[in-house]
């Protein structure tokens, strides 16, 4: 099953659990049910919790009215409303607009929250999942919590508080399982389980949460991204893109630069991938003038690097990317008329323009081409051998992008195979039937 597949809220299926839904939205439930195996399980929880008062109506500790379906009355509760009664660690929140996901609140962090996800399907918990008891559930039901998914969200995902499950001084004891009646899920029995996928799924939700645009009236109040944060997601993003290759250090000041301090411009970052160097640096408006180019160009100078990364972060979330000719004006052919400088790259995000740089302009990108034919033989065991490397190289670079660990572990273990690879190529264009060195190599990558 992809992760990618669109699953019913946690409230939908507890509507379906509890027979409260109509007739049309019961047909789209079941179709989805028929092939997923982890929204099958949390419906199955549901029914078991609600076996002994299948409609009954009962009150969360919150106040707020629930059904025994968990199909949450939820009042609609507008930014005014979240600020003035502020999340509090410890406190049980749904996250969210069209994709509402329940979350308890860690604490703050720059004027944003920091949660983890929650769910009602204790069955999907793993190892590093805390099952937390009815006794301390708002919803006097148990609940699974995920402590190595936290993220920091804007405060306007929150919207709407459900009660508390722990006094802030405990919700560190909550975390690490230590609290009485809290316990953990069992162990992931392999690559193939099940609950992988529902943790992936927790992930990519949480990650749309990240990315939800504010309500109208919200975005003059929301605090712009300031340069740390903005140098911590670029590298984050580069790292998973590009490998150790790729490295960013924080830019703290303009080192005695005039132009871009007199500009008001904020340095944020400088990354560098083998000898190119770009500067990161976010502006009022962009470079618009005369005087912003020369700022610019001197900026290149300085750090002699090779292009700038030019943001306007309170005017949008796009970059523009100037290298030393773009920064200049040029003199169009054949109207011989003065051309005004021009971004090289334009209308991408930061990591979006950084990446197509360095794919365009870095020399280990760029393959050597002979300049005429050669007649030399070629070395077909060497290049398969070369390419096989490559190949699992790769395989290990792509697990290293994965969320969760034991899915990077299953990636990873194909490292130690390449060579045991090597041999069985070779073998091959000896002429062996390398069928069984191919299953025993199978066998080993599962284990």
């Amino acid at each position: 099953m992809s992760h990618a597949v669109k699953h019913p809220l946690d409230i939908d299926l507890a509507d379906f659990a509890g027979d409260l839904v109509e007739d049309a939205r019961r047909e789209a439930l079941e179709d989805h049910l028929g092939g997923c195996r982890v929204c099958r399980i949390k419906v199955r929880r549901l029914r078991d919790a609600l076996s002994d008062q299948p409609k009954a109506r009962f009150r969360a500790r919150s106040g707020a009215d629930v059904s025994a379906g968990l199909s949450v009355a939820a009042p609609q509760v507008s930014v005014a409303d979240v600020r003035s009664g502020r999340p509090a660690p410890g406190q049980l929140w749904a996250a969210g607009n069209e994709e509402r996901l329940l979350v308890l609140v860690l604490g703050e962090r720059h004027g944003r929250v920091v949660v983890v996800p929650v769910t009602f399907d204790v069955g999907c918990a793993d190892v590093e999942t805390i099952v937390v008891p009815a006794a301390l559930s708002p919803f006097e039901m148990a609940i699974a919590v995920y402590p190595a998914l936290s993220v920091e969200l804007p405060m306007f995902s929150l919207v709407a508080c459900f009660g508390q499950v722990v006094e802030a001084g405990s919700v560190d004891r909550l975390l690490a399982g230590a609290l009485p009646g809290t316990a953990r899920g069992e162990p992931i029995d392999g690559p193939t389980d099940v609950r992988l996928e529902f943790r992936q799924m927790l992930a990519d939700q949480l990650g749309a949460l990240e990315r939800i645009a504010s309500g109208p009236g919200t975005a003059a109040d929301a605090p712009p991204a300031g340069p740390e944060r903005i140098a911590s997601a670029l590298a984050a993003e580069l790292r998973d893109r590009r490998s150790q290759r790729c490295r960013l250090y924080r830019l703290s000041s303009w080192d005695g630069l005039v132009l871009p301090y007199w500009k008001g411009w904020t340095p944020v970052a400088t990354v560098d991938e083998l000898g190119m160097v770009l500067v990161v640096f976010d502006t009022r408006t962009g470079l618009a003038s005369g005087d912003d180019f020369n700022a610019a160009v001197s900026v290149l100078t300085r750090y002699n690097a090779t292009a700038v990364v030019v943001l306007a972060t309170s005017l949008g979330p796009d970059a523009e990317l100037f290298d030393a000719a773009s920064l200049s004006y040029g003199i169009g052919v054949p109207s011989g008329e003065a051309i005004p400088p021009a971004p090289l790259l334009s209308g991408l995000a930061p990591a979006d323009a950084i990446a197509k740089y360095l794919d365009q302009s870095s020399s280990w990108a760029q393959p050597a081409w002979p300049g005429r034919a050669s007649t030399a033989p070629s070395d077909v065991i060497a290049t398969l051998s070369r390419s096989a490397g490559s190949a699992i190289e790769e395989v290990v670079r792509a697990g290293r992008r994965a969320k969760i660990a034991p899915k990077a572990a299953g990636y990873a273990s194909v490292e130690p195979l390449a060579q045991d690879v090597d041999d069985v190529l070779r073998g091959a264009l000896a002429g062996e039937d390398v069928t069984q060195r191919l299953s025993d190599l199978a066998d080993r990558s599962k284990r």
